[in-house]
């Protein structure tokens, strides 16, 4: 699929360092990233799916605590 996007000018050099780095075209390494990034909004959607489904007394109060941490920083 061939897609246009317009990146800034300021992470420009940044990407194309970033390629020449790892020793990939600049859209291998946006594939690369995007891949990277759905993967992760879909663990996070699990995870809070996960924790909508628990209720607080189902679990230690450190381990809940731990979750509601996670979902906090997810937040940010």
């Amino acid at each position: 699929m061939r897609v246009t996007v317009h990146i800034p000018d300021r992470l420009g050099p940044r990407i194309k360092q970033t390629a020449d780095d790892e020793g990939l075209s600049l859209s291998a390494l946006t594939a690369k990233a995007l891949e990277q990034y759905l993967k992760q909004k879909r663990k996070r959607a699990a995870g809070h799916r996960l924790l909508e489904l628990i209720r607080p007394g189902s679990v230690t109060p450190d381990a809940w605590n731990e979750l509601e941490k996670g979902r906090v920083d997810d937040r940010a």
